[in-house]
């Protein structure tokens, strides 16, 4: 870093700014000094700028920032309220900034002041340097008069004062971005100041790589906002890789809900605490479900869904009650959410596949089956939600199921002779085996699960890593082995209720003909909705095939939603 401090009669101006007052034409005439810090930071010069205009982040940032509010004033222009605490004291100030993003540039200037100070202006610029991008801070100020002492002791101090402070604000700016923190603090979950363009949008690459996605998130209460807000500047060149930067996002977003619902429930508004609630648990969800180069904070990503879940269940329009539920040693945490009312109710158990959570996808089903009069059950088996990096999925998942189901009709909300199955991708096959050998059940639906995995060496590699990652497998060929030999349905007895399958021709990772044959196994009677240019899940058409699976379901238990 490198300074100068200087006195000189100096009436800096900006391109945008106000006219001055007479006050401060009178003020100009008074001996101004500048104070000039200056710091490298090797990051790209647009992340150092938005580290300088997204001023309701800097308490994240600087200790020495203890609030600010924004104010958008007009165009380019930007009121700034904060509560610092440094050498100068703790002190309210508000300041006036004009924001120049073409040339990289911040001109302000201070309305309420620290108590040696009478006036102060200046200039923060942000520009390509060797090494990375150089931040060049100007402080222009003019010392309060104080009768009595010598005025140029106190002018030096006082530059020498704020000097220091800039310089500590600059070294932990630096230190921030070049470590990488996390993004709830260093970029921000808002736009800062400026136009929606190539620079901070999202660019062509990012969203080609990640549109597969965005009908999932949407299914999971997240808007068009949301997924733009995490998605631009992302630093993702490939779907089947850098999730890192993908991870960091979404888990700062899943923070700022967190916050949100916590001021909406203090205040008492019930509404906006559940969706913000909703919303938080579902970016803590997406943060991890592809996320595999660091376990433990994947793990920790998953816990804090569950987390945020439960902190909500209170509030819910649902009525919701925990399952204590056991199998083969193991503790399978669950929900029995119904409708209000008495029941007994039908009741549909819902089935994770490898990389959905029972609080987000699974909730978002189970609210379609309560709204036509059903209980539903959601779970947490072996190698699924919480039990994910810790606790291999079993092969003989039935086990699992036979174990909630035996608790499950013994609840008086439940009608137990009218229960049935739902499954999606991988869960659809575990719920289709659980439905042929778990006595019981009287209807189930597979959502893109298949009879078979013998097409496990052609899948791509991201699901490759969540299969190895869920059934603790070494690498793939003994992950391919164990899909070949163990995860189908041919020594299991054909199922005897009616199924019904919904799947997308052109699916890749569970192929049409797999759930065909699934089809041509059961022996009663089977349905098809099939989507010609579908992918897995054929999440383009959730609108259309929730609500027919969901009353086909209702039709098949007998079920009638309540006025």
């Amino acid at each position: 870093m490198s300074t100068h401090t200087a006195s000189e009669k100096k009436n800096p101006t900006a391109s945008g700014k106000r006219s001055s007052t007479a006050a401060e034409a009178k003020a100009s005439a008074a001996e101004k000094n500048s104070v000039v810090n200056t710091v490298v930071i090797e990051a790209p010069a647009d992340r150092v700028w938005r580290s300088c205009t997204d001023v309701e982040r800097w308490p994240d940032i600087f200790p020495t920032t203890r609030e600010v509010r924004r104010t958008e004033v007009g165009a380019h222009e930007v009121v700034m309220d904060m509560t610092v605490a440094n050498e100068l004291g703790v002190n309210d100030v508000r300041s006036h900034r004009w924001y120049r993003p073409d040339e990289f540039r911040i001109d302000f200037r201070m309305v309420t002041l620290p108590p040696a100070i009478a006036e102060m202006e200046g200039s923060w610029t942000v520009e390509p340097a060797d090494g990375g991008t150089r931040l060049v801070v100007e402080h222009i100020f003019v010392p309060r008069q104080d009768g009595g002492q010598e005025e140029g002791a106190d002018t030096a101090d006082l530059g020498d004062t704020l000097f220091r402070t800039t310089e500590n604000v600059l070294a932990t700016l630096k230190g921030w971005l070049e470590t990488d923190r996390d993004l709830v603090a260093d970029e921000g979950l808002r736009d800062a100041w400026g136009p929606r363009n190539a620079g901070n949008g999202i660019s062509a690459e990012t969203f080609e790589n990640c549109e597969l996605f965005f009908s999932r998130l949407g299914l999971a209460s997240l808007d068009w906002g949301d997924i733009t807000m995490v998605l631009k500047d992302l630093r993702k060149e490939s779907t089947h890789e850098d999730w890192a930067d993908w991870h960091r996002r979404w888990s700062a977003l899943g923070v700022h809900y967190e916050e949100r619902a916590a001021e909406a429930l203090a205040a008492g508004h019930l509404e906006t605490f559940r969706t913000a609630n909703r919303k938080a648990a579902a970016c803590h969800h997406y943060a991890e479900f592809f996320y595999f180069d660091d376990a433990q904070a994947k793990i920790d990503s998953r816990d804090r869904v569950t987390e945020v879940f439960e902190r909500g269940i209170p509030y819910l329009n649902e009525v919701v009650t925990a399952l204590d539920v056991t199998s083969d040693g193991l503790e399978v945490p669950g929900y029995l959410m119904r409708p209000p009312g008495e029941g007994p109710w039908p009741t549909v158990l819902l089935i994770n596949g490898l990389d959905s959570a029972k609080e987000v996808e699974l909730y978002a089903f189970a609210r379609e089956f309560i709204a036509r009069g059903m209980a539903a059950v959601v779970f947490d088996g072996p190698g699924q939600g919480v039990h994910i990096g810790r606790t291999p999925m079993a092969v003989e998942f039935e086990r699992v199921v036979a174990a909630v189901m035996e608790e499950v009709v013994r609840r008086p909300e439940v009608d137990e002779d009218c229960i049935g199955i739902f499954g999606v991708s991988f869960g659809g096959y575990l719920a289709a085996r659980a439905a042929a050998t778990v006595p019981g059940f009287r209807a189930c639906v597979n959502l893109s699960g298949g009879f078979d995995l013998d097409n496990y060496s052609d899948v791509n590699v991201m699901v490759k890593k969540d299969f190895r990652f869920v059934f603790d497998q070494s690498d793939d060929d003994a992950m391919a082995e164990l899909a070949r030999t163990k995860l189908n349905l041919r020594e299991i007895p054909p199922l005897r209720i009616p199924l019904l399958a919904i799947h997308g021709e052109l699916d890749t990772i569970i192929p049409i003909d797999s759930c065909e044959r699934m089809l041509d196994w059961a022996a009663e009677t089977t349905e098809l909705i099939r989507y010609p240019g579908e992918r897995h899940v054929a999440t383009n058409y959730f609108g259309d095939f929730i609500p027919r699976f969901s009353d086909w379901m209702a039709d098949r238990l007998g079920a009638q939603a309540r006025p």
